[in-house]
């Protein structure tokens, strides 16, 4: 199959110029978005959606990184805690890009005896997104 793209780390940069790396992680994104019912008795039992439109859009990733230092890094910790949102860009490897304000949650930090910290969140958007195609 040509065109595809190992499952390789994503970037992260964080702030309204992303020249920062805030890390490299292994995550899952999800594009979220209901249809909008717009059915009558002229659809008999059968359910029509509005074309085009959909509500609660919005884009969630969340991932595991390796536990690092950087002021970014803690700064995400504290925007969690305190639900705050900032910009951030996601790049894949193929350097298609998603930037928009993310609120991070969940934060989970896991300290295996003898192995690597690392560190799971999920990143929520706030207002559209912006997609970059892959180059």
């Amino acid at each position: 199959m040509a065109g595809e793209i190992n499952g390789t780390n994503i970037l992260i940069q964080k702030g309204a110029v992303p020249s920062d790396i805030f890390g490299q992680m292994e995550a899952t994104i999800t594009f979220g978005g209901a249809p909008i019912a717009i059915s009558n008795k002229s659809n008999g039992d059968f359910i029509t959606y509005l074309d085009g439109e959909a509500s609660s859009k919005q884009m969630v990733i969340t991932g595991t990184m390796i536990y690092n230092v950087s002021d970014n890094y803690e700064s995400i910790i504290l925007e969690a805690q305190d639900c705050t949102q900032d910009d951030y860009t996601v790049t894949f490897p193929s350097g298609e890009s998603y930037t928009a304000k993310f609120t991070p949650s969940g934060i989970s930090v896991a300290i295996p005896h003898g192995d690597k910290v690392s560190t799971s969140f999920t990143l929520s958007s706030s207002e559209p997104y912006v997609r970059t195609p892959q180059t």
